[in-house]
């Protein structure tokens, strides 16, 4: 304990060594958003999915440009341009292949190489309606390089693949640049790269705009409540430097800043401040009461360290819960915000004596005027409370009807954009290919032959992959689709005019002699091994939301079940999306595993130090309410379940917790004072209501700037924990003093 200044010196000192290595590191952070990086780790489908990748590349690294056309897009001087266009576009770093309408086939499939005439006689505009009129009765062109309205066409860009942050960004950058200097009517851009360029843009920025947004705020509120400039700065510049340490121990092990991490400094801003808050509120008191520095020092570390403890151990309970997640980013966020939280309590109990201790700091004596008002709002409070007590715990139990039928309405879904605003450019041009193509999502089907004996080209074999490929096309409505049956029916097409798998075996072995002349060609072996025992379908659909994709992926499964033969075949979904939805469902699972185990965690702690299952519960019902009040309002007003609304339960318990402890640990002081409960409640309200008031202030004040953020996931996480702090402020001081004196009235003191 911090007493006299040589003590303080030397834990200055000391906090002074870290927080300038702490530094140092800090400069290494960098920011990134890497989505593969959120990829459950503990899942049979990620390694069988890099395998897939290997075998085929990667599937998100592709760019579509749609090039608008008013006038419509059968006219020579715009597919002159567009032509052109697609050569420059060959030339750019990074480019691996450039397929555009001007070099398509009619007896390829998506720009493989064939002697057969072009798909579009784009410098004879005598053939234009003749074209025109064979691509929109086709259903192999038709919403995949020409548009539904006619009045755009599209390129399909393949890049190479893995990328790295700075290549993404420089072929996103001469791309934009490139179709600009066309002076086309209008263009629109898809793909990962520009996705992730806006996320990251927008990331840095918001992560200093949190910061500032929580600094500010709370530094309104100190100076209102204490009026005095060192009261404001202490407490500050001790989070300043619990994040510093945070973010210096992420920069020693390389760990960068994503779009989790991105929150810490919020976290550890209104978690940290809340151990001040009761540190400064008791201080206050003491000092202004005639009681000496040392001496009210002793009585903190006394009356006030032994609660803080425990909040913070039911606030990193909660956030170490995440660790149960089978997501990488999502442990990085529990258990670095979890050291941020506990060196803001260690420093609240080192460096803040240190600092009052040099600074001999006192607060001014006109703070005394507001403690008869505080004192005779909370006893009027208090007494209403004991007075409609029945009325409460019936209110409460309604509530808890209507939250549990609430609760059994919410439907987990996610989508690909959904943390950005429909009027971000980048997420418009997503929706444009939507509307007018197949869409931009990837649709990923790996197609394996089981029996030793066939291969793919089998006729049996192919005639069940027609019927696969018939119901995704119904189904999912895709566009860009490749598979084998495609490839098949292209070459039917060639010979026949019908694009359509051949009815006989005969015409079907035609078509294989000209496959099997060409197998060994690049763009064959993107699509079929050479040994014929593997292949996939590909496609881009649209974002219909995990919820819809998951419903679709179960009837494909069904019907591959039903009319395949599964002992010679196996098709298996996979792909960059399947793994995220994936990681949503693991993400709800783990997440309601990990709250489930800090409940019990506390439970057991609870009665470690009450021994009283009584009190276990009394602990637990005014905690547990806040969640399940969260739960029917997502349920009612259909807000989905996701990483970042599933993430919050787990945290806001573990926050929430804190004055039921501070009340209960006061209360059981005063017990020991007093005569009786109702006193002992009386005084405890006297002595926790303001601090747990500001609290409760500096939890909205910190989670409201995530409400701000241009990011969804962020921004219902703010809003839901607002929410949640102000309805277990309600418990707090309205249900929990009912729960107490059903549990003290017929006891004696």
């Amino acid at each position: 304990m911090i007493t006299t200044n040589q003590h303080a010196r030397v834990v200055l000192a000391l906090v002074s060594l870290v927080l300038f290595t702490a530094l140092y590191f800090s400069s290494r952070l960098s920011f990134s958003y890497d989505f593969e990086s959120f990829f459950p780790d503990n899942d049979p489908a990620l390694p069988f999915f890099k395998d897939y990748r290997k075998a085929f590349g990667h599937d998100n690294e592709f760019v579509l440009i749609a090039l608008q056309n008013e006038k419509g897009i059968f006219k020579k001087d715009f597919l002159t341009k567009a032509d052109s266009l697609s050569k420059q576009l060959k030339k750019l770093p990074f480019v691996e292949e450039v397929v555009s309408p001007s070099i398509l086939k009619k007896t390829s499939l998506q720009g493989f190489a064939s002697i057969q005439i072009s798909l579009l006689h784009s410098q004879n505009e005598d053939l234009y309606k003749d074209d025109s009129a064979y691509i929109y009765k086709s259903p192999q062109w038709k919403n995949n390089f020409f548009s539904t309205d006619r009045k755009s066409i599209c390129f399909y860009l393949k890049s190479k693949d893995g990328l790295s942050k700075e290549k993404s960004d420089t072929l996103a950058a001469c791309i934009k640049r490139l179709v600009s200097n066309f002076n086309f009517n209008s263009f629109h851009l898809g793909g990962r790269i520009f996705a992730t360029s806006v996320f990251l843009e927008k990331l840095q920025k918001q992560f200093t705009l949190f910061i500032l947004i929580s600094l500010l705020f709370v530094t309104l509120l100190l100076w209102l409540t204490f009026k005095n400039i060192q009261a404001v700065l202490l407490p500050i510049s001790l989070i300043g430097i619990s994040t510093v340490i945070t973010f210096g121990i992420m920069g020693a092990l390389d760990k960068p800043i994503d779009i989790m991490t991105a929150m810490i400094p919020t976290m550890i801003f209104v978690a940290g401040m809340s151990d001040v808050i009761h540190f400064y509120t008791k201080y206050n008191d003491e000092i202004l009461a005639g009681n000496n520095q040392s001496n009210t020092l002793k009585l903190i570390f006394k009356e006030v360290a032994q609660p803080t403890l425990l909040t913070l151990v039911s606030t990193v309970v909660g956030f170490l819960s995440l660790c149960y997640s089978g997501i990488k980013p999502v442990r990085d966020f529990g258990m670095y915000t979890s050291i941020g939280i506990a060196l803001a309590f260690v420093l609240t109990y080192t460096y803040l004596p240190a600092m009052l201790t040099i600074l001999n700091f006192k607060f001014k004596s006109n703070k005394l005027k507001d403690k008869p008002t505080i004192d005779t709002a909370s006893h009027k409070l208090f007494f209403w409370v004991i007075r409609k007590g029945k009325a409460i715990a019936l209110i409460t139990c309604l509530l808890m009807l209507v939250s549990v039928w609430g609760m059994f309405k919410i439907v987990p879904n996610q989508k690909l954009l959904d943390d950005l605003s429909d009027k971000e450019p980048v997420k418009q041009d997503f929706l444009f290919f939507e509307k007018h193509y197949g869409g931009v999502r990837p649709l990923e089907i790996d197609i394996t032959i089981k029996d030793a004996n066939k291969t793919i080209w089998n006729y049996e074999l192919m005639k069940q992959l027609n019927g696969v490929d018939s119901f995704v096309t119904k189904t999912y409505q895709p566009g860009f689709m490749l598979s084998p049956v495609g490839l098949v029916k292209s070459i039917n097409e060639a010979y026949d005019g019908d694009y359509i798998l051949p009815k006989d075996t005969a015409d079907y072995n035609r078509d294989m002699k000209l496959i099997t002349n060409n197998k060994n060609k690049k763009e064959f072996k993107k699509l079929i091994t050479t040994d014929g025992r593997r292949s996939h379908i590909s496609a881009k659909i649209k974002d219909y939301g995990s919820q819809t994709v998951d419903k679709y992926n179960t009837l494909l499964i069904n019907f591959v079940n039903q009319h395949t033969d599964t002992s010679a075949i196996k098709l298996t979904i996979t792909g960059t999306t399947n793994l995220i939805d994936l990681n949503n469902n693991y993400l709800v699972t783990n997440t309601m595993q990990g709250l489930l185990t800090g409940i019990l965690a506390l439970a057991l702690l609870t009665f470690i130090i009450h021994r009283s299952f009584k009190m276990v519960l009394v602990f637990l019902i005014p905690n547990v309410v806040p969640l399940l009040v969260m739960a029917g309002i997502m349920g009612i007003f259909h807000i989905p379940l996701k990483a970042s609304t599933a993430i919050f339960f787990s945290i806001a318990f573990g926050i929430a917790t804190d004055d039921t402890i501070h009340f209960i640990s006061r209360f059981k002081l005063e017990l020991k004072k007093s005569t009786s409960p109702l006193r002992a409640f009386k005084h405890t309200y006297a002595e926790t209501g303001k601090p747990v008031f500001l609290t409760t202030l500096i939890l909205l004040g910190g989670f409201i700037s995530l409400v701000l953020s241009d990011f969804e996931s962020i921004r219902l996480f703010g809003l839901l924990t607002c929410l949640t702090l102000l309805v277990a402020l309600l418990a707090e001081i309205v249900l929990l003093p009912v729960l107490l004196m059903a549990l003290f009235k017929k006891k004696k003191n």
